[in-house]
């Protein structure tokens, strides 16, 4: 990878976990995840992979903003 394609390249700095039935949903989900009006946010990798893998939630990536 040269110089160039570093540069363009994003990185995920976060995940927004969505409560797919409960937009109100407000209180502590699976790893200790605090929701609050539905949303959680994390930094975990691992922590949105298991929300991704389970039924009732989607994941949305944030990604890093370019330099």
């Amino acid at each position: 990878m040269n110089m160039a394609e570093k540069k363009t390249e994003k990185k995920v700095k976060e995940y927004i976990i969505h409560v797919e039935n409960n937009a109100n949903f407000c209180g502590i989900g699976a790893g200790g995840v605090q929701f609050a009006n539905g949303k959680a946010t994390v930094t975990s990798e691992r922590m949105a992979n298991w929300f991704r893998e389970h039924r009732g939630y989607t994941v949305e990536e944030v990604l890093e903003q370019a330099t």
